[in-house]
């Protein structure tokens, strides 16, 4: 099977959302732009959909879904700065260690807060053993770069 081009993949994604009259709820558009990949806070969902709002007419139609993905690589986050906000866990020993009592605490109750079955399907996917003390935040990495 031949590997889909951007463009198709964000087509895909687009009529994934998509209802019959061709343009994607702008409630939606958080979602359409996370299954491409985008890596967005909800802030960053949340002012994006407010300017799809004002813009499009209350539905994002497939240019416009496309001049939303471009605008979300200008905010997302990237690689580095991922890496970093992991590195706060590491408590400056350079281990590359994080520990998970302290890390699933964190990311359910500060920032964009996730939901307990989201951590359980977070560690899951990550291949995390939760009755360890600690785990190389590399994993989570490598589960963040696949899904772009």
């Amino acid at each position: 099977m031949a590997e889909m081009s951007q463009e198709e993949l964000l087509l895909e994604a687009f009529n994934l959302a998509m209802p019959k009259d061709k343009k994607i709820d702008t409630s939606k558009l958080g979602e359409a732009l996370r299954s491409v990949g985008k890596r967005l806070t909800n802030e960053n969902i949340e002012a994006l959909k407010k300017q799809a709002d004002s813009e499009c007419n209350g539905g994002v139609t497939f240019d416009q879904f496309k001049k939303y993905v471009d605008e979300a690589s200008k905010i997302e986050k990237t690689d580095d700065e991922i890496e970093k906000a992991f590195k706060v866990f590491d408590n400056g020993e350079k281990k590359g260690l994080i520990n998970l009592a302290t890390f699933k605490h964190s990311i359910m109750t500060l920032g964009d807060k996730l939901l307990p079955e989201q951590v359980e399907a977070l560690f899951k996917a990550a291949g995390v053993d939760e009755s360890k003390e600690a785990v190389d935040y590399k994993v989570f990495m490598k589960l963040l770069q696949a899904n772009r």
